[in-house]
């Protein structure tokens, strides 16, 4: 799915909370990366929010808005590891649109 416009219709399909959270800690981890998992987001463990963490990831890595060294899935949940936001993200998602629409 291509972005257009401001990019906030690309991004529309993915859970706001999530995409909300890892903006935050990678905006405040700028220009160094983080280690991100739900419970180190404030988001609750639940497999349904597991599965809306990992669509969030890979729809940014997707877009070329996120990069990541490694996701690693075990039991305690998913965990992607040294995540950083491209240039491209990082200015997409400091737009304070999309932070009003999310």
């Amino acid at each position: 799915m291509p972005l257009s416009g401001d990019g906030n219709e690309a991004l529309s399909a993915l859970d706001p909370r999530c995409i909300t959270a890892i903006a935050g800690a990678l905006q405040q981890s700028w220009p160094g990366s983080a280690t991100l998992n739900p419970a180190n987001l404030g988001l609750d463990a639940s497999l349904d929010r597991h599965h809306a963490f990992l669509s969030a990831i890979q729809g940014l890595c997707d877009r070329g808005l996120l990069a990541y060294e490694a996701l690693l899935i075990g039991i305690g949940g998913p965990e992607v590891r040294d995540a950083t936001l491209t240039a491209r993200g990082r200015a997409l998602l400091q737009n304070k649109r999309f932070r009003a629409a999310a």
